[in-house]
């Protein structure tokens, strides 16, 4: 099980890696083309409005990849001031909380888009709407008019990415599978 486990954060860290470099990418682009249509004296509002919602998806995954490779966020003095000891013992501890905060985060995607509703209602989104008062299905975006359920899959994507990866992270502070330098990898290679 620890193999699966680890095989598919292993996955979930190439894919991860490569939407994230394009969706990079892409904010470069979007941006650097509404800079240069500014200076023309054009405004590119559907420039601005995919630069933005590019950056938010690369948020989300960018995180995910963060959690995996364990330079997220952390108290690090607490790394240097604690025993080896404890600072096993609050890896782990992060390793837990962020578990459970991808199955937390998923069972609230699920309500929140609730795709059995949508499924009971024969994917009529009038009907969803009516039935379950949800109108995630019909909201958006205000320039281009994509719909915004397409960018909210990153919430589900992110939850049960979250929830893999501190999953491996747990079995590896476990000592039931062998380390992955991801840390190392990502700043030394600059994700290439």
């Amino acid at each position: 099980m620890a193999r699966l486990i680890r095989l598919l954060s292993e996955a979930l860290i190439t894919i991860e890696r490569l939407v994230l470099m394009a969706l990079i990418a892409a904010v470069a682009v979007l941006v650097l083309l509404n800079v240069g249509g500014r200076a023309l004296g054009v405004t590119l509002a559907w420039a601005d409005e995919l630069a933005i919602l590019a950056m938010v998806l690369a948020a989300f995954v960018g995180a995910a990849l963060m959690l995996r490779a364990r330079i997220d966020p952390a108290v690090l003095i607490l790394h240097e001031l604690l025993p080896v000891r404890a600072v096993a013992v609050l890896r782990g501890a992060v390793s837990v909380v962020g578990f459970g905060f991808g199955l937390a985060l998923l069972w609230m995607c699920w309500r929140w888009l609730d795709p059995a509703g949508l499924a009971a209602s024969g994917f009529d989104v009038a009907e969803f709407e009516m039935t379950r008062f949800n109108f995630a299905y019909t909201e958006v975006t205000p320039v281009l008019g994509l719909p915004y359920w397409w960018f909210y899959l990153i919430m589900p994507w992110f939850a049960l990415s979250v929830s893999l990866h501190a999953l491996a992270n747990l079995l590896e502070d476990a000592g039931l599978s062998p380390p992955r330098a991801l840390a190392s990898e990502l700043r030394g290679n600059g994700m290439s």
